[in-house]
């Protein structure tokens, strides 16, 4: 039923006439299942709307992140995706890279990093996942070791020649060897509003990574 509720969601009339609301949601560590108690409730009184609760049930999950109020307006228009930039980690390669020397442009560094990390991902991997942000630590610290996806390796290489760092390939991580990474089968499912912003760029949309969604209708 996880289909009647993602097609429900991204109704014109849902989203002029409802509410989509979180009522509670937890995780269970020992089988890494994500459970949230979603409500549709009433947001225009010209038409009646019937009030409905639904169990979503997220197994295998990795990672979730967005649900700090109740409320999901902008955001109501679930979809799941297959492909989005946050679920490279889970599908490619991933390089163990090792970067040496300090920019002599520390600023400029950064915002190139910046740059191109939304382009390359929509700003969905920020610039901390993969580098200081602080010209003490390149003051200290002249080398570095990293692990990305594959894709980004030619985009944040040619960054660092531009800035004259030393960038190496150390090792490739692939399949099993990748540790909790390895989860080719996960997909994302967010919370959006492509009126609002793209799925694939981040405007702080909920979102819940996972192998398998479920739902039905407890109300």
């Amino acid at each position: 039923m996880i289909e009647e509720l993602i097609q429900k969601t991204n109704d014109k009339k849902f989203y002029n006439d409802c509410d989509l609301k979180v009522e509670s949601y937890s995780f269970r560590t020992s089988d890494n299942t994500f459970e949230m108690i979603l409500s549709i409730n009433q947001n225009s009184y010209d038409i009646p709307v019937e009030y409905e609760e639904w169990k979503l049930t997220c197994s295998n999950t990795e990672k979730f992140d967005g649900f700090f109020w109740s409320l999901t307006l902008p955001y109501v228009k679930m979809k799941i995706l297959d492909k989005h930039p946050l679920l490279l980690i889970f599908h490619e390669n991933e390089l163990e890279c090792e970067i040496k020397g300090k920019p002599e442009n520390v600023s400029e560094f950064i915002g190139d990093i910046t740059n191109v990390l939304e382009k390359e991902t929509g700003n969905w991997i920020p610039v901390k996942e993969y580098f200081w942000n602080n010209e003490e630590y390149y003051e200290k610290y002249s080398k570095r070791t990293i692990c990305i996806p594959k894709s980004l390796e030619n985009p944040i290489r040619k960054i660092c020649e531009k800035h004259k760092l030393n960038f190496q390939i150390n090792n490739e991580i692939i399949d099993e060897d990748k540790g909790f990474a390895d989860k080719p089968k996960s997909k994302i499912l967010i919370f959006g509003n492509e009126d609002v912003s793209p799925n694939d760029f981040n405007l702080n949309q909920p979102f819940i990574i996972a192998e398998k969604f479920t739902a039905e209708r407890t109300k």
